[in-house]
């Protein structure tokens, strides 16, 4: 096994103690995704190492979820509180391993106070658990968190939805989670209260370094570097393009209501959010999604904040905490919503509701009643040819 580049953007970090508990509590839309799949995928290497990564899933987020009591879903119509069981069973996998062992789910980062401090001392108290949590600047996270709440069933446009998140920052109408997630100041405020600031290791993430991340966890988790490094690129999490998006804003308007949480899921989230997705390869001309230049300058004013609050709170900090508060250049053209979609993509989004009306028999009624009024009242205008 080749000897892993060292990423120049992070310094390097000592590891945790040999019985310690490594905590990742996000935050959200920051590589999680791709940490957790290297992190499933490398289980026996880890382990060989002396690392457990506890449970058979890609993250602890059932534990997570259960600890905070929320609901996977939605309330009314088919989500449930997730069993208290699944954070006793990760506490049990986590303390009995004789060795160190590596948590990771960002819905950790939307604990209360009491939840967090439950949480450390739950998996050995601060002289075992070490937090660490990975932020990005809030400019560059807001189109993905945007399309992340899309596939929750949201229906508000990207401009509406920016407009509700900073009216009053700190609160949201429309995404109550959005600032329990990235008020960074507050999340770290928190942690720090339950664990210690010593104790909390923040890596501000750049993109011009994917693989930081994979380096600092390993060096934390003193293990060969590589293991982790070779399976950054095991997840493509690419964006929607602004027509993929507003695809999915129509469809969601047309058939949320019709939908049980579950059948959701199958069919318009795994269905045609992730597989038109990962379905196909959008045209360099496809229109992006872009942030207008107020709502830059409002993260930015944000980003400001978080970064003198986590100076004060002393926690440990790994790369530029001053790029948290660089405002983000403005696109070239800003393109809210829009009434054409490239054929391919409509044709995948259609296939892949076929496909997962395919995964249960009972989904396939609805399926066709979802394809029938997509059809009739969401894909029209949609549906228009772009190119002759």
């Amino acid at each position: 096994m080749s000897e892993a580049v060292p990423s120049p953007l992070l310094p390097p970090a000592s590891a945790i103690p040999g019985d310690g508990v490594l905590l990742h509590i996000g935050v959200h839309k920051t590589g999680t995704t791709a940490i957790q799949a290297a992190l499933a995928d490398a289980r026996p290497d880890l382990l060989a190492h002396g690392v457990r990564y506890p449970g058979k899933l890609q993250a602890q987020h059932r534990a997570a979820l259960a600890l905070l009591g929320r609901p996977w879903g939605w309330n009314s119509r088919g989500g449930s509180v997730m069993d208290r069981r699944h954070f006793d069973a990760l506490v049990r996998r986590s303390t009995k391993h004789d060795g160190r062992v590596v948590i990771s789910s960002e819905f950790f980062c939307e604990a209360p106070e009491d939840k967090a401090r439950e949480t450390v001392e739950a998996l050995g108290g601060s002289e075992k658990v070490t937090v660490v949590v990975t932020l990005r600047n809030l400019g560059k996270l807001l189109p993905s968190s945007w399309q992340q709440y899309l596939k929750y069933g949201l229906t508000t446009s990207y401009e509406k939805w920016l407009e509700d998140v900073f009216a009053n920052p700190g609160s949201s109408k429309i995404s109550p989670t959005f600032w329990r997630r990235h008020d960074h100041g507050a999340v770290l405020t928190r942690w720090a209260a339950a664990v210690g600031a010593q104790n909390v290791n923040v890596l501000v993430l750049e993109d011009v370094d994917r693989s930081a991340q994979f380096h600092t966890f390993a060096q934390l988790l003193a293990v060969p570097e590589e293991i982790l490094v070779s399976r950054m690129n095991l997840t493509s999490n690419r964006s929607m393009t602004a027509a993929e998006a507003e695809l999915l804003v129509r469809l969601n308007k047309r058939v949320k209501k019709q939908m049980q949480w579950t059948d959701y899921v199958r069919l318009v989230r795994r269905g045609v959010a992730l597989r038109m997705v990962e379905g196909r390869e959008p045209d360099p001309s496809e229109p992006k999604l872009a942030t207008p230049d107020w709502a830059l300058d409002a993260a930015a004013q944000e980003g400001e904040k978080s970064v003198e609050a986590i100076k004060n709170i002393g926690v440990n900090v790994y790369g530029d905490l001053n790029a948290l508060a660089v405002r983000i250049p403005s696109a070239s053209s800003t393109v809210a919503a829009t009434d054409e979609l490239p054929v391919d993509a409509a044709v995948s989004a259609l296939a892949a509701v076929i496909e997962a009306s395919k995964e249960e028999p009972t989904a396939r009624e609805l399926a066709g009643r979802t394809w029938r009024q997509a059809r009739k009242d969401g894909f029209a205008s949609l549906l228009r040819k772009t190119d002759s």
